[in-house]
């Protein structure tokens, strides 16, 4: 098995730009791989313009699969990477090599391995996203199984938020729902189906929306009696806030013994979420290379009232000139978000909402940064 690189996530993902290769094959070879078949040509015959061929196959494996990670066509980014796509390699099987006019063509198998490329991508990309992008962080927690689940900030709640906040990301926690959600809602999300978790996303319009359900259970130890193992579990979905897609999901355990089950349960939750850290931030800087379509508009209606004024706006702007289709996401009496497909000036845009004919009143654009818009109705 040839070396490939020991990725220290946190330290990239910190800044550094260096890549660091050393020989580290127990630690990759419990890592997932898969499968990409690929030919790859060289200029001569022999030895070395087999390896050369076999190199070309591996850097056009590796270009294929950063352009299934992210929505880049431009790879300058990652000519580090590219120029050691060996290294992400695990092993190959070489199935044919065939030479004609002082030429090889090889044919491999390669397995690669997805996590220290996703890593690395992240950290090449993370200092070019900018500052402050929101992030919604919605995580239930039950520290024991006598305790009733909360949505809030509890321990998985903090950690994740720090970690987040530490690469530069603006946590937005669920008191920042604008009181939309009551606790069953949000416990049914973290809890629910990939479904559920999909729809709520797209009702938010965030960037990027992570739900995330921690528990934790606790025994009494064989040896102390006055002690327990308390066993936790967090699990994580990462969605892109643009389309409802599920981008990832993590998960991790942790066990911690103590004197109090409760204090244990989120001792255990919080060293389980403090796992997740790394692999969070590499799955939101990935959503956020992959997100939205650039002709989706994201407009926010605050107090909209009842819902046919909502409905009244669907209309009148799907029959706007430049307005594809008009999707709602949220509609409620405090606040409603549409989708608009719009492929203009966004200052035309806020000129056809002003304009719109309305029963109720007036739509007034209160606020308007990049493709998301939110307005209010001047009755």
């Amino acid at each position: 098995m040839r070396p490939f690189p020991a990725h220290t996530a946190l330290q990239a993902l910190s800044g550094i730009a260096a890549l660091l290769f050393v020989l580290c094959s127990a630690v990759w070879a419990q890592e997932q791989v898969f499968t990409v078949r690929m030919t790859g040509h060289a200029d001569g015959v022999g030895i070395t313009a087999r390896n050369n061929a076999v190199a070309a196959a591996e850097e056009q494996i590796i270009t294929d699969v950063l352009r299934s990670l992210i929505n880049m066509e431009d790879m300058a980014p990652f000519r580090v990477l590219l120029r050691h796509a060996s290294g992400y390699i695990q092993r190959y099987d070489l199935l044919r090599c065939d030479t004609a006019n002082n030429s090889t063509t090889v044919e491999l198998d390669a397995f690669v391995l997805e996590k220290p490329l996703r890593q690395d991508v992240a950290a090449a990309m993370l200092p070019r996203l900018g500052k402050n992008l929101p992030v919604l962080l919605v995580v239930s927690e039950q520290p024991t199984p006598e305790t009733p689940a909360r949505v809030g900030s509890g321990a998985a709640f903090l950690v994740l938020r720090e970690g987040l906040e530490k690469y530069g990301f603006n946590v937005v926690g669920p008191d920042k729902l604008d009181g939309i959600y009551k606790t069953e809602k949000l416990l049914a999300v973290t809890g629910g189906t990939v479904d559920e978790g999909s729809h709520f996303a797209r009702e938010n319009l965030q960037k990027v929306v992570i739900t995330a359900q921690a528990t934790s259970e606790h025994e009494p130890l064989l040896t102390a009696p006055d002690m327990t193992r308390n066993r936790a579990r967090v699990s994580i979905r990462v969605f892109s806030g643009s389309d409802g897609k599920l981008t990832d999901a993590l998960g991790a355990e942790a066990v911690v013994q103590s004197g109090d089950p409760r204090d244990g349960g989120d001792q255990a939750i919080a060293d389980a979420a403090g796992k997740l850290v790394t692999d969070t931030t590499v799955a939101v800087v990935l959503t956020l290379l992959g997100r939205q379509e650039k002709d989706l508009v994201l407009l926010s209606i605050e107090q909209p009232g009842d819902e046919a004024v909502v409905h009244e706006i669907t209309a009148a702007l799907g029959k706007a000139s430049g307005v594809a289709a008009v999707e709602e996401a949220l509609v409620s009496p405090t606040l409603a978000r549409l989708r608009i497909d719009y492929d203009g000036a966004m200052a035309r845009l806020a000129d056809l909402l002003h304009a719109l004919p309305l029963s109720a009143g007036t739509l007034e654009v209160r606020k308007a940064v990049g493709k998301e818009i939110t307005v209010v109705i001047r009755r």
